[in-house]
């Protein structure tokens, strides 16, 4: 069985990412001496924090962790955009960064709003209907007066570091399960008991436990299925699982481009390896019977959305003969995840394997 961050809100889990973003704001809210150590730690994580400062004021409508994913990326590929542009200005012997502005005509508007949000790195001169007028802060220029790239790189991975471990903070004492993580001590705020972690909603659903999974790929950073009396050495964290040490949670851009190694350590990929996340067991993905010939399997999908970064796992999930069934919400999840498979198998591969009974689709109950 694989799982994703819709199981999780089946649940009735507060793991929508603006779940954490409101917690956090809650805590900020909060008069200083009114703080618990729960809330005192999470302000002093995003206190200043260009990641959180973003999802704090880029609001949308999209809850989904694809978006929360995307925007992630949006927010990397800025601020290499701004060494970039910096870089090659340089190269002009009377260039002077200390007296350099960024203006809207070299950046767009997002990337002026990103960098609106890092106020750690950029001082904001003034804001206009254009994105407004910045500044680089003095800690991030050489006494050559050029840009100190690695100053720069390293506040962002700072950031970046504090931003994870914040939500890992968020979901140990907001959403596992109780015994699942090391809990510091909840807030009501996010639907902790007095305990300090998540209540159990009571939420069952009948297809899964009908099911019985006895092996699941979990792409959520919490352990919702043990509610399925799935034992822990039977569940494979793909992105990291809160409540760890040391943090693993994987957060950063889905972009696996490699063409800016100084940036490669807010890269997925790279923080899957750095995380020792490791690799689903083969054993268990494609089963062999007794004789040595591939074993049936039969595949479900449950809360999951299909993000174009994971497109190598699913691949591999599809591989072999197995029978594949995905669960959908309602008529516009139906259509979602369909558009998403024909543009990840291609329109023949995804039929073939319709009209071949290999793959299904089922509505949640």
């Amino acid at each position: 069985m694989v799982i994703g961050n819709g199981f999780d809100l089946y649940h009735g889990r507060k793991t929508a990412y603006m779940d954490f973003i409101r917690c956090v704001e809650d805590a900020f809210a909060m008069k200083k001496e009114e703080r618990g150590p729960f809330e005192r730690r999470l302000t002093e994580l995003c206190n200043v924090n260009g990641f959180f400062r973003h999802f704090h004021f880029t609001l949308s409508e999209d809850q989904t962790w694809t978006y929360f994913e995307t925007e992630m990326q949006k927010i990397v590929a800025a601020l290499i955009h701004f060494q970039e542009v910096v870089l090659e200005k340089q190269k002009d012997p009377e260039y002077d960064l200390i007296s350099y502005n960024i203006i809207g005509g070299q950046f767009t508007y997002s990337d002026l709003q990103i960098y609106k949000h890092f106020a750690r790195i950029f001082e904001q001169i003034y804001d206009d209907p254009s994105g407004g007028l910045f500044k680089i802060r003095q800690q991030y220029i050489t006494p050559e007066k050029q840009l100190h790239s690695k100053a720069l790189v390293d506040e962002v991975r700072r950031e970046l570091d504090s931003f994870t471990e914040a939500l890992d903070l968020y979901l140990t004492n907001c959403a596992v399960l109780p015994g699942g993580g090391a809990c510091a001590g909840g807030s009501a705020a996010c639907g902790a008991d007095a305990s300090g972690v998540a209540a159990d909603t009571g939420i069952r659903s009948p297809q899964i436990e009908k099911i019985h999974p006895d092996y699941v790929i979990n792409f959520n950073f919490t352990d919702t299925v043990r509610l399925y009396g799935v034992p822990e050495d039977r569940i494979f964290y793909a992105k990291g699982k809160a409540g760890n040490e040391p943090v693993n949670l994987v957060l950063g851009s889905p972009d696996e481009s490699e063409d800016d190694p100084e940036w490669i350590y807010l890269k997925n990929y790279f923080r899957k390896l750095m995380s020792f996340i490791g690799l689903p067991d083969q054993k268990q993905i494609f089963p062999v019977g007794e004789d040595g010939s591939g074993d049936s399997a039969v595949l479900h999908f449950f809360g999951y959305s299909f993000p174009e970064e994971d497109e190598e796992m699913v691949k591999l999930l599809f591989g072999g003969d197995k029978t594949v069934i995905i669960y959908y919400k309602d008529r516009e999840d139906y259509a979602y995840k369909m558009i998403r498979l024909i543009r990840l198998f291609g329109k023949e591969d995804f039929l073939k394997k319709m009209y071949g009974g290999l793959l299904s689709f089922e509505q949640i109950l």
